[in-house]
């Protein structure tokens, strides 16, 4: 059948999924198999494969782990108290991840093949609530431990050398009973015995999004789902009211219906042979079977995205905003051409004003300025005989942009004006410096931009509509190129455009699409020089990246994520909004420029948003890297 799919942004959203959704269809009717009584007592069996041979792990709140070969002869045991447990095998090595009765907590075990021993590498304690559900994986080559309590909230947790490092949580609400990961595919499922199969982004830096999977065929959705496994990309899940296992992949369900009377309540799989092998385990008999599906698992993956080009850490992030939600969006930097290392991060809260940082990410200032969307930064406007830093906003509380002086001896920003406009929904804006001053640059999010001629007088900065012009569809981040007169606009579902500052009524072209591998939106992006050469870096927010474009000829050189740093305890980024880049030194510690962006999930641990501070040496490395030859 097809499965039926809401996405759901609320932790109560699950409190309406009955009525959400209608029957699914079967693709054809239910396929009956056989199970096999498994001779040890356990209440969780979970096939795997060592050396091409299959073999099986027991898991007994009386009898602790219990590794068996194809016939069920005992290999290893580990003795213990354990309700259920995972088990993950990367890089030739196999980890078990086991829930302790006894102590609540997780406890991470290596088992050696070569003297046949499960060996304790580490634990993780439980908080006030009971851990419930638990499944290991790898991130990037990170082992993530991902849990699920009895408060409703599931956490991830990456191992760094001796310890555990939270990265994640999410409010699931509870009656979470079982968990898996689909690396291939990048999601993690959850087992609902309330509503369902719960789908989420695998992604550390995900939000708490998430898709429902069911099928109302035997009562499945009435009573939710109670055991899920996973075996190469392929989903199976099972309900103690549903006589069925159920199969996903490809985006539908089948039914393989087993002979007898059942309730299963736990499932895991592994593929060998061709099939697909199950172990269950049945509360009617508080058995263990096991079962073979006529599935290739190894056939059904395909990745959803492919791997970027290159991989970049953050040195320092910014303290977060003042509010959980949406909040931060753009950042700027005021450079300091006397003493570099004093500039400032100027960066954008939507929901409350400006923020003013240091290079180590602390706050200088905040300015209560209204819903503040975009900022950009010029520090050497030569106008009434003086010198000034500005920063521009669009302000979407009073649909002004705002302008503020920016004092080198104090680092503070300064109300100096606010330029009435005729948009509807000040979105998007940007700062261009030419011979005759400064203009803003500022759209709506129906596509309009009206561009801002400024002028000073009487410490007051005022501005005056020069030029109008349109996209089709929603823009925001622009960038204008000072030295060539040109302005790169992003249109958010569309791609890059360029077009000329410097002439009447440019024709725009569109340079850049949003396709491949640069996906929509299209958010941020800043001019960056390497050897002489400039390039545009973007915000590709779909997929958690940032592409790089030779400004020469447009061609892209390819894409780039930003991944924790375990040691600093600074996590990656991921739905980043607004960035600025600058290729001038910073000091001794950043001789190559600086990239900043905003962080749409600020984890390690979960906390508001933020914006995050890379070494333009990084940068420059990936673009000597990846440029034409």
């Amino acid at each position: 059948m097809r499965f039926n799919v809401k996405k759901q942004h609320t932790p109560l959203a699950f409190l309406f999924a009955s009525l959400l959704f209608a029957p699914g269809k079967l693709i054809a009717d239910p396929v009956t198999i056989d199970a096999t009584a498994f001779s040890i007592e356990g209440n969780q069996l979970t096939p795997l494969v060592i050396n091409n041979q299959l073999h099986y792990l027991v898991t007994s709140e009386t009898r602790g782990l219990i590794l068996t070969g194809k016939n069920q002869n005992i290999i290893s045991t580990l003795p213990g108290h354990f309700s259920q447990s995972d088990i993950l095998q990367h890089n030739g090595t196999l980890t078990v991840a086991a829930l302790n009765n006894d102590t609540y907590g997780v406890e991470l075990y290596r088992y050696n093949t070569g003297t046949k021993e499960f060996e304790k590498q580490q634990s993780l304690q439980a908080d006030l609530a009971d851990i419930e559900a638990l499944c290991l994986s790898v991130s990037g080559e990170n082992l993530t431990l991902t849990t699920a309590d009895a408060t409703g909230q599931m956490k991830q947790h990456w191992l760094a050398d001796d310890h555990f490092v939270e990265i994640r949580t999410v409010n699931t609400g509870p009656g979470i009973k079982s968990c898996q990961a689909d690396v291939q595919n990048g999601y993690v499922y959850l087992a609902d015995e309330n509503t369902g199969l719960w789908q989420y982004d695998h992604h550390a830096e995900a939000g708490d999004g998430r898709s429902l999977i069911l099928t109302q065929q035997h009562g499945v959705t009435s009573e939710g789902v109670e055991g899920v496994g996973q075996a190469a990309g392929l989903t199976v899940f099972v309900s103690p009211d549903a006589p069925v296992v159920n199969v996903f992949r490809n985006d539908s369900i089948s039914e393989f219906k087993i002979n007898g009377e059942h309730k299963w309540e736990a499932v895991r799989a592994a593929p060998f042979n061709n099939n697909t092998v199950l172990g269950l385990y049945d509360d009617n008999s508080e058995s263990l079977f096991t079962a073979v599906l006529p599935v290739s698992a190894t056939q059904t993956a395909t990745r959803r995205t492919q791997s970027a080009d290159g991989r970049l850490t953050a040195f320092a992030q910014t303290d977060p905003v003042a509010r959980f939600g949406d909040a931060a969006d753009d950042p700027a930097i005021w450079y300091n051409d006397k003493t570099p290392e004093s500039s400032v991060i100027i960066g954008t809260d939507k929901k409350s004003g400006l923020d003013l940082y240091d290079l180590s990410g602390k706050r200088l200032q905040h300015l209560s300025a209204g819903r503040l969307n975009n900022v950009d930064v010029r520090s050497r406007w030569q106008v009434a005989g003086q010198e000034l830093a500005i920063a521009a906003a669009s302000n979407r509380t009073t649909r002004t942009v705002d302008i503020f002086l920016l004092d080198p001896a104090t680092r503070n920003a300064v109300p100096a004006g606010k330029l009435p406009s005729q948009l509807n929904d000040l979105y998007g804006l940007c700062l261009y410096q030419h011979t005759n001053g400064v203009d803003v640059l500022v759209n709506d999010t129906d596509g309009s931009y009206e561009r801002h001629r400024l002028s000073f007088e009487d410490d007051t900065v005022t501005g005056k509509i020069i030029d109008r012009f349109t996209v089709p569809s929603q823009p925001e981040g622009c960038v204008a190129d000072d030295e060539n007169a040109m302005l790169y606009y992003g249109e958010e579902d569309a791609g890059v455009w360029k077009r000329s500052l410097d002439i009447s009524n440019p024709e725009p072209s569109l340079i850049a699409k949003a396709e491949g591998a640069v996906k929509d939106d299209i958010e941020g992006m800043g001019l960056f020089d390497v050897d002489g050469e400039r390039y545009l870096i973007v915000s590709s927010q779909g997929n958690h990246r940032y592409a790089v474009y030779a400004t020469t000829d447009n061609h892209l050189l390819g894409t780039f994520d930003i991944v924790p740093d375990l040691k600093k305890g600074i996590d990656g980024v991921s739905e980043t909004d607004g960035l600025e880049t600058m290729s001038l030194p910073f000091g001794e510690n950043l001789p190559d420029g600086l990239l900043v962006v905003q962080d749409g999930h600020n984890v390690m641990p979960s906390q508001q948003q933020n914006f995050k501070l890379v070494s333009g040496s990084l940068l420059a490395e990936f673009i000597r890297q990846h440029r034409r030859k």
